[in-house]
């Protein structure tokens, strides 16, 4: 054997490097036998003996924590301690090794002269000298060491031999005083799974009959609850989670990971499991780390052939034993996948990548599914072989089967890279759009442009040129939307182009699209079947019959379910909704709402998952739920940027700010407004909702001419529908509220006389809102009635807040015309509803005008109790009030005092009270008394007198 040069390192280095994992372990927990050992072998080898002791124990265990400690402690009881690490890489015994184990200050002069000389020559003969050359030599080093017992006890400790080869240890054991010799102690850690396939500890070792084995085992569970408590205390740790007692399989070192963790981040304590399995996996053989490796990059798909050949071993269970031995492992299984995670985060990028792609090889020649060898493609970057296209699009169809939507968009990204043919690289673009869109819609509009060039040159099929379509809608491109008519529809009769253009029409009113009217029924090859679903549903909001396809609309909820690979599915789906809600079947919109978001979210689509909350808060606008209104569309703002929400971000910003401005939270309807809402937006049906509250917000904050220009804004963009009522905002009502706190009553009766002329019998929500405008500018002698009607109406309609507006104004009116019990009543049930609809506002009205009313019935019931009175009992009342006695009454009203004694108590008999001290509490109205009083005054002398 030849020995190597090593690189010298301070004895304090290496115990230093040690501490830093093993003792970061507070408290030896089930240790205690391995330090009473140490204890007993150290006080034999005193008595003249060589002792020797071999603690074993796999990773993170604590061997070296026991020895380390051990040592510092036999130096403070005045042993002369010699102490090295062996380190994972020194797998041959060199001179750095032994400089190490043999610096220490506290030797003396003499035998430190002579470890020099020995180290020396040991330097100069590498590569010249032969083994029995060395042997001599590390037998002279064992003379000095014996040498030097005589004159004081002796520790020797040499810390994870396991990591040199046979050769080395054979060597070492030269080192190491025989039996017979002085008082020295010598400690050995090993650990005997953590080295390669065939080592063995030597013979020489293990028959030495001064040799005693200490073996640490992994904690038992009390040992484990013990040493947490030490760590964190004994509440804290009966605390601490029962599966983070049971990831630390009993390994010190892995719990004290974990403790840490969980002080620090709660429920992240996993990350200290992988932060241990991490620093334990440093320290294990090159041929386990490789193992692990593969273990980690093939995760559910690794079998032991599959990592055998992807770690080029040919055993995987003995190289995984320093791992399963210190319960890092679970057969042979990760017992976190956080730790799967941190083994090739703490790879460099280039061998990891390569790790990966030779994994994807593996699987793709051993005709694994194309979503497994994807996910290796895809981590590896790669996409130059030769079937990456293709394998990578059939990966995505088999996410997208699985809902995994994110998965499936990596896939096709990487396909996008390998596919060189125009035509199916077009194709591929168009499926990254759509899904793209799905996941995060601003991201899909730089495909767009890109797409209109590939419609252009005859690449794209009719079904993404449709899907384009949409897509441009979305974002309000218009002028993109034109070129691509021409490409949808082949003949007059071609049933997508008909479709397509009538839900143009229905989402951009006011613009004039290419109109085709189909002569006869689609075809049933069309490119997009949900298409003819939606323009049937658009149609219908659009000026179709008086319920326009509530019955399509529930029939189309009912079957659909959303498509991955058509974005007219979710289009349907949302048009059905919106025609329950324009047509006030609420209570079914908000169910089929909810299912959908349900739909959505477990199929990871959350644009479409927003789309449908806005909706939802719509209805819940509609059914008067303000504050879950509010909740809601602010939700699905915050889900998607709102520059992703393209034309439909009018619907959410509306909701809320209607709902916002009907709570009273001006403030936040103002802070909403000032979000980016684009001009084309404006222009769409979506722009109706924005532009219907914004008019709302400027009628609360007095500013009814603005107010009247959104409303009649709203009107010029639904009457590009030509039809006579959308349903979609009461754009008329709303004008006809502005006209009239603009001092025009006469305008808002015409808006009005339209709107309810044409509102057929089911929409009764609209038809109540235009009753209660329409009494604001009707003569006071008709207003109770058109309000009592309205209640009538709105009652069975849902809409607590537009019930308790009208029930708020029927208090109103009712309190004008002198029915004060029935207006209080009223406005008792107005204020109900306001509170049930979260109207602060209307609940301060409805609150003032039930006081107002109160107010006036008491002081009327006061006046009949003041009429009781004669009017000399009147005015012994109001001087008694003043605080008269009843001398001073006597003498101003010139009676006796015995007659003004039997006045107040025919008072106190008719106004039910005992005491003068009463009378105040009992008369509120004393004024009125006084005003009488005054009235009578100066007649009153005479009166009395007679």
């Amino acid at each position: 054997m030849r020995m190597a040069v090593g690189r010298a390192c301070g004895t304090q280095q290496a115990v230093t490097t040690v501490q830093h994992i093993d003792d970061a372990i507070d408290e030896l927990v089930e240790r205690e036998k391995a330090a009473a050992a140490l204890d007993v072998a150290l006080r034999r080898s005193s008595e003249g003996r060589v002792r020797m002791v071999l603690v074993e124990g796999a990773i993170g265990t604590g061997k070296s924590a026991v020895v380390w400690r051990f040592l510092e402690k036999a130096e403070s009881e005045g042993v002369l301690a010699f102490g090295v690490h062996i380190h994972p890489d020194e797998r041959t015994l060199n001179v750095g090794i032994l400089d190490r184990l043999f610096r220490n200050v506290a030797v003396p002069n003499l035998f430190r002269t002579a470890v020099g000389r020995r180290l020396l020559a040991l330097r100069e003969g590498i590569g010249q000298a032969d083994g029995p050359a060395l042997i001599r030599q590390l037998c002279e080093l064992a003379a000095d060491l014996v040498d030097l017992a005589e004159s004081v006890p002796v520790l020797l400790v040499i810390d994870d031999i396991h990591h040199l080869d046979t050769d080395s240890l054979n060597a070492l054991l030269h080192l190491l005083p025989t039996a017979s010799a002085g008082r020295v102690l010598v400690v050995l850690t090993a650990d005997e799974s953590r080295h390669p396939l065939g080592w063995r500890m030597p013979t020489g070792l293990l028959m030495r009959p001064n040799l005693q084995r200490v073996v640490l085992n992994r904690l038992s569970e009390d040992g484990v609850r013990l040493a947490a408590a030490r760590r964190v205390g004994k509440a804290a740790a009966e605390s601490l989670p029962a599966d983070l007692m049971a990831l630390s399989a009993g390994n010190p070192l892995v719990l004290e990971y974990l403790v840490r963790a969980y002080e620090a981040t709660g429920t992240g304590y996993p990350q200290g499991y992988a932060q241990a399995f991490v620093e334990c996996l440093r320290r294990c053989p090159p041929e386990s780390v490789e193992v692990v490796r593969a273990l980690a990059v093939l995760g559910g798909q690794a079998t032991a052939e599959r990592v055998a050949e992807l770690a080029a071993v040919d055993r995987v269970d003995m190289n995984l034993l320093p791992l399963t031995n210190a319960g890092l492992l679970d057969l042979q299984a990760f017992r976190h996948p956080s730790a799967a995670r941190a083994v090739l985060s703490d790879m460099s990028a280039e061998s990891r990548a390569g790790l990966h792609r030779r994994a994807a090889l593996l699987l793709h020649d051993e005709g694994a599914p194309a979503l497994d060898v994807a996910r290796q493609l895809i981590q590896a970057d790669e996409h130059e072989l030769p079937w990456s296209a293709g394998l990578l699009l059939d990966a995505a169809s088999e996410a997208l089967a699985l809902n995994r939507v994110w998965l499936a968009l990596e896939c096709v990204k990487m396909a996008s890279r390998a596919e060189r043919d125009p035509a199916a690289r077009a194709a591929v673009e168009a499926r990254l759009s759509r899904l793209e869109w799905q996941l995060k819609p601003l991201a899909a509009a730089r495909h767009v442009e890109s797409q209109l060039k590939d419609s252009a040159a005859g690449w794209s099929s009719p079904r993404d040129i449709l899907d384009l379509a949409w897509r441009a809608a979305w974002f309000g491109q218009i002028d993109a939307i034109e070129p691509l008519l021409s490409t949808v529809g082949r003949t007059p009769d071609d049933g997508d182009l008909n479709d397509l253009v009538q839900w143009l029409a229905f989402t951009f009113p006011q613009h004039t699209f290419e109109r085709r009217t189909a002569t006869s029924p689609p075809s049933s090859a069309l490119a997009e079947p949900w298409l003819h679903s939606a323009s049937s549903l658009a149609r219908g909001l659009a000026g179709g019959p008086a319920d326009p396809g509530v019955a399509d609309a529930e029939l189309v909820l009912q079957s659909l379910a959303l498509d991955h690979d058509s974005l007219w599915s979710g289009e349907t789906a949302a048009l059905a909704l919106l025609t329950l809600v324009y047509t006030d079947h609420l209570e079914a919109a908000v169910a089929h709402a909810d299912r959908l978001l349900n739909e959505a979210r477990d199929a990871e689509m959350p644009t479409w998952h927003a789309v449908f909350m806005a909706i939802r808060a719509e209805a819940l606008l509609r059914q008067g739920n303000l504050p879950g209104a509010f909740g809601q569309a602010v939700t699905a703002l915050a889900e998607i940027p709102v520059q992703g929400w393209g034309i439909l971000v009018g619907l959410p910003v509306g909701c809320a700010v209607h709902a916002a401005v009907r709570m009273g939270d001006l403030a936040a309807a103002k802070r909403l407004l000032g979000l980016p809402v684009p001009e084309s937006a404006l222009r769409s049906r979506y722009g109706l909702h924005f532009l219907h509250a914004r008019g709302h917000y400027r009628l609360a904050v007095g500013l009814p001419q603005a107010a009247l220009a959104d409303f009649l804004a709203c009107g010029s963009l639904a009457e590009g529908w030509g039809a006579r009522d959308t349903g979609v905002v009461p754009w008329r009502t709303s004008a006809a509220e502005a006209w009239s706190r603009h001092g025009n009553p006469e305008q808002a009766r015409r808006l009005l006389r339209d709107q309810l002329a044409m509102l057929p019998p089911s929409s009764g929500r609209a038809r109540g809102q235009a009753m209660r405008v329409l009494a604001r500018v009707s003569r006071d002698t008709r207003r109770p009635q058109l309000l009592t009607d309205a209640v009538d109406v709105l009652k069975d309609c849902g809409d607590k807040y537009e019930l308790a507006r009208v029930l708020t104004d029927l208090s109103i009116a009712l309190r004008q015309s002198g029915d004060q019990l029935k207006a209080r009543r009223t406005a008792r049930r107005a204020l109900h509803f306001a509170e049930a609809a979260g109207a602060q506002p209307l609940c301060d009205e409805a609150s003032l005008y039930d006081q107002e009313a109160k107010t006036v019935e008491l002081a009327r019931a006061e006046e009949e109790k003041l009429s009781l009175l004669t009017g000399q009992e009147l005015r012994v009342a109001a001087l008694a009030v003043e605080g008269d006695t009843n001398l001073e009454i006597a003498a101003k009203l010139y009676i006796t005092p015995s007659t003004v004694e039997q006045h107040l108590t025919r008072i106190f008999r008719k106004l039910n009270v005992k005491r003068r001290d009463e009378l105040p509490c009992q008369l509120d109205t004393w004024s009125a008394a006084r005003r009488r009083l005054t009235h009578h005054s100066h007649k009153g002398k005479e009166e009395y007198r007679d």
